[in-house]
């Protein structure tokens, strides 16, 4: 059965790209599991993590990006015909990025800065339901689908939701990170009660890019799991190593990172899969 999954907060620098890039690595390689990403984010973060700047721009140019199924919605419903001559299919989006010798694999549907149009549109055949159909059949291919997302509410954060079976809230412990909390709930809320036979469920709040020396964050986080009980044990502190891995398409496993940030994420990872297997 595939999990997905969409990373989200409404306030951006809370490090959703740094766990869905490490995230989809631990699944694969530590769990052998088949793993795709969705870069859901006009900025592309998690695709120019995990790819070259020149394969980029042939991706491109070849238009294998999550753009493309905000085009023509006969594109990926039919009919087919002489204008039509091929319905557009999760295949056609998404390269493989990293294989295991013990099958397990990272496919990734980059992004673009064209996909930011896409916010400025409010109409449109199924527009808020395309992500879902683009993975309707081939993602029964995947064990894991992380969907990493754009921090502005907009259409695109309704396709992920209403492609998504949880939500994972990454949160920096700031007073202002953690204003997006009960945007995002609200947001939620409102799609379970539009959609009963298409509900997400909140998997957790995990505390990102903790900083013991600052005191501070004591407070927020106190704060925070006394207004939200679901928050995860474990905590991700900040480490430099995880923005160079991202400038070397390098995840925190790959790094010369001291051991115990990569046995913390693990830790965050296997927490991450006991909650799902739970549900």
């Amino acid at each position: 059965m595939c999990n997905v999954v969409s990373i989200i907060n409404m306030k951006g620098g809370v490090g959703k790209t740094t766990l869905t890039i490490n995230l989809a690595y631990y699944l694969a390689y530590l769990e052998n599991q088949k793993v795709l990403i969705i870069d859901f984010d006009p900025q592309s973060n998690s695709s120019s993590a995990y790819i070259t700047y020149n394969r980029y721009e042939e991706l491109l140019d070849e238009r294998k990006v999550i753009s493309e199924i905000f085009t023509d919605i006969d594109r990926i419903i039919g009919p087919v015909s002489s204008r039509n001559p091929k319905l557009l299919t999760l295949s056609d989006l998404s390269v493989n990025v990293r294989s295991t010798k013990d099958k397990g694999k990272i496919d990734i549907v980059v992004s673009e800065l064209e996909l930011s149009k896409v916010l400025e549109r409010s109409g449109g055949a199924a527009i808020e339901e395309r992500l879902a159909k683009i993975l309707e059949e081939k993602k029964k291919a995947y064990d894991y689908v992380l969907i990493d997302c754009s921090p502005t509410y907009s259409v695109l954060t309704n396709n992920a939701l209403m492609a998504s079976d949880y939500i994972l809230i990454p949160v920096k412990p700031d007073p202002f990170s953690a204003r997006g909390i009960p945007m995002l709930l609200k947001k939620i809320e409102q799609h379970n009660r539009l959609h009963n036979d298409k509900k997400v469920e909140v998997l957790g709040i995990v505390f990102n890019l903790i900083k013991d020396d600052l005191k501070y964050m004591d407070s927020v986080k106190a704060q925070i799991m006394a207004t939200y009980p679901n928050v995860f044990q474990t905590e991700i502190s900040v480490c430099e190593h995880y923005s160079k891995g991202l400038m070397e398409n390098k995840t925190i496993y790959e790094t010369s990172a001291q051991y115990w940030f990569k046995d913390e994420f693990t830790a965050f990872a296997k927490e991450f899969i006991e909650k799902i297997e739970k549900r």
